[in-house]
């Protein structure tokens, strides 16, 4: 069959796809490049916000009426199938497939079930060496960069979070099939990987996170290594130490700190306060300063009050981040926030974030100002300029640069080139190649 895989969310179902492609491959299937052309349409579903999960539900009603012109299985996979489970064939009668996160491996069988007729064929069970996927048949996309699982699930519980339901307890991948795992990316041409985990930090396939990045950084060819998502309670001094001080690591670090009130923060069951928090920034000492920082934001949890509000901006101030994700709280499933009671009006929670995220961007375009004048390393992101004529690259920090380059030139994609930034915006630097 010819197939077609949609992805919502993070890193991870990104990866997650190119797994559920290279196993839908290996059966003798063929990748295309729009749902219109394939016989098959998977929908690999993110369900942290509710946001998320109106999406999926939009499109598979837009997915019901092609369905009615011509043969074609539907398949929900990823968060929103193992949150939902049966409940989407009674939302979505349609829907022939549905298949959870701790069971993707199981996607050939399931789809040869539904192509022989069977109606409603659905696996979201647990299987205990899911994370456990040999490399060789993931399908990678056309990225400059490797994607890397390391850890699956969370054995944090954030009131507001649905990822231990929906990925389960934390699984970590042995050290020695990591390393073996990028030591083959590198010898199919890559020169940067990212790591990969709910909660990435607290790795322990048989060494610490730390140790794990000096020793992925011995491997001969590779130049960045990069990790998402940090948690604060997992972020120690020794993985402060490797991120300043070791070269091939990357200096970027996203460490989601929520809010910054105490109040709210104990609500979160984030297990921190606003000042162990900076407490742990502060193990970066001076090598904070060539590091771009970004954190997450959650604004109007249930009973944040001006004040709370007015304690996240402080620490928004306070550490200047580089970036930032902010979103509205949004309830889910089964988490234990569902029985506070929601009463802060939408209109006061939306004009709590357009007033966060404006900082955040003045934050942000006085951050990539000072880089004005610099010269970096920046890999190449784009196989060819775009229509305004730049390259898209991107440096170590993380920042997205518009490179211009000779009329004639061709750059290397994938490879790291000097360049010197000539300009700055909120959302992106300007450079010449040098």
């Amino acid at each position: 069959m010819k197939f077609h895989i949609e992805t919502w969310g993070c890193q991870m179902n990104d990866h997650d796809s190119e797994k559920l492609s290279g196993l839908l491959v290996k059966e003798g299937h063929e990748p295309v490049a729009s749902a219109a052309d394939a016989d098959l349409v998977l929908l690999n579903t993110c369900s942290i916000r509710e946001k998320a999960v109106h999406k999926v539900y939009s499109e598979l009603g837009r997915l019901r009426e092609e369905k009615e012109q011509k043969p074609l299985l539907i398949g929900v996979v990823g968060c929103l199938a193992q949150q939902d489970k049966e409940a989407i064939f009674k939302r979505a009668p349609h829907v022939d497939i549905v298949l959870g996160t701790m069971a993707i491996k199981q996607l050939p069988k399931l789809v040869g079930e539904a192509a022989a007729g069977r109606k409603r064929v659905i696996d979201t069970q647990e299987y205990p060496d899911n994370h456990l996927f040999p490399p060789e048949v993931t399908q990678r996309s056309s990225t400059a960069k490797g994607l890397v699982t390391i850890i699956e699930g969370c054995n944090h519980a954030c009131t507001y979070c649905v990822v231990p339901t929906t990925r389960g307890p934390e699984r970590h991948r042995p050290v020695a099939d990591v390393l073996g795992e990028v030591q083959g990316l590198v010898q199919r041409g890559y020169r940067e990987v990212e790591l990969l985990g709910q909660n990435v930090n607290s790795y322990a396939g048989g060494c610490s996170f730390a140790e794990l990045l000096d020793r992925i950084s011995e491997i001969d060819g590779l130049e960045w290594i990069r990790f998402t998502t940090s948690h604060p309670m997992n972020f120690t001094q020794e993985l402060a130490h490797v991120l300043v001080a070791n070269s091939k690591v990357a200096p970027f670090l996203h460490l989601p700190v929520q809010s910054g009130s105490d109040k709210i923060l104990r609500r979160m069951g984030r297990q921190y306060t606003s000042a162990e928090y900076l407490e742990r920034i502060a193990f970066l000492g001076e090598g904070r300063n060539r590091l771009s920082l970004s954190t997450d934001f959650i604004v109007g949890f249930p009973d944040e009050s001006d004040e709370d509000f007015e304690a996240t901006m402080r620490i928004l101030d306070q550490v200047a981040f580089d970036a930032s994700f902010s979103f509205v709280y949004s309830p889910r499933p089964g988490t234990p926030a569902l029985k506070y009671k929601d009463d802060i009006p939408m209109r006061v929670k939306s004009e709590r974030l357009a007033r966060l995220q404006a900082r955040q961007t003045e934050l942000t375009f006085q951050s990539h100002r000072r880089m004005i004048g610099c010269v970096l390393q920046a890999r190449i992101e784009s196989h060819e300029p775009t229509e305004a004529g730049h390259w898209m690259a991107r440096t170590g920090q993380w920042q997205n640069v518009h490179l211009k380059a000779g009329e004639d030139s061709t750059l290397p994609f994938g490879e790291l080139v000097s360049v010197k930034i000539t300009g700055a915006g909120p959302h992106f630097l300007t450079a010449e190649t040098l």
